[in-house]
């Protein structure tokens, strides 16, 4: 399922969880993570990299949960066509009160990882676009509103 990125609030635990980020705007990403951490929701960070090389100890970290969290987030960070192997696998476990996210670069079209969140009913993926001048006046005219300053 695809996900505009002006409509990341509708992600909840329930919907799914496991969602791709995807784009070169990385600061619209990071502003997002950023409000999760205000939620209070504890947040782990992974490199690709290091799941793949020890995918049996990333696994158990996530299944395992804590009498004291509630919500666990989990963020994969530089993730590539690699990991669909494993993320396959998790779609077979059932995850609760877990939000995986998954931050990639610029993805093609016929990217395979792409392709799998883009079909699926389950999972989310949200593309994040360069910023252009209609956004971003969007952005600023928001934001004189919100402090209320008058041009």
């Amino acid at each position: 399922m695809i996900i505009k990125s002006f409509e990341l609030n509708k992600i909840k635990t329930s919907t799914g969880n496991l969602v791709l980020f995807y784009g070169k705007n990385e600061g619209e990403k990071n502003q997002y993570i950023k409000n999760l951490k205000n939620q209070n929701k504890e947040i782990f960070n992974y490199e690709e990299k290091v799941i793949l090389e020890d995918s049996n100890n990333f696994l158990n970290n996530l299944l395992t949960k804590s009498l004291f969290e509630n919500e666990k987030v989990i963020i994969i960070k530089r993730v590539s066509e690699k990991i669909l192997k494993i993320i396959e696998n998790l779609t077979l476990e059932q995850l609760t009160d877990t939000i995986i996210i998954l931050n990639a670069e610029s993805l093609d079209k016929r990217s395979k990882l792409r392709s799998f969140f883009e079909k699926s009913k389950e999972f989310i993926c949200v593309p994040f676009y360069p910023d252009n001048e209609q956004t971003l006046s969007k952005l600023a005219l928001n934001f004189l509103r919100e402090k209320k300053i008058n041009i």
